[in-house]
C-alpha cells in the first residue's frame, strides 16, 4: 500500500545552480582551504620573541 498522500507531487529536484551561484560557492571553498592552511600554520606565523640579555645589570 503506498504512503503517498492522493494529489502530493514527488519531491522535485534542485534547479539548477547559476555561473554567479557556481562562482559564489568556488570562492567560499577557496576561502575555506586559505582559512585551514592558515590555521595548520599558526604557530609558525607567530613572530619569535627572544629574550633580551642586558649585561648592564651585572
Amino acid at each position: 500500500m503506498p504512503t503517498d498522500k492522493p494529489g502530493k507531487s514527488p519531491p522535485k529536484s534542485a534547479p539548477p545552480k547559476s555561473a554567479q551561484q557556481k562562482d559564489k560557492e568556488k570562492r567560499k571553498k577557496e576561502d575555506d582551504y586559505l582559512d585551514e592552511a592558515l590555521e595548520e600554520t599558526f604557530p609558525a606565523s607567530d613572530p619569535i620573541a627572544p629574550p633580551r640579555y642586558d649585561d648592564s645589570k651585572n
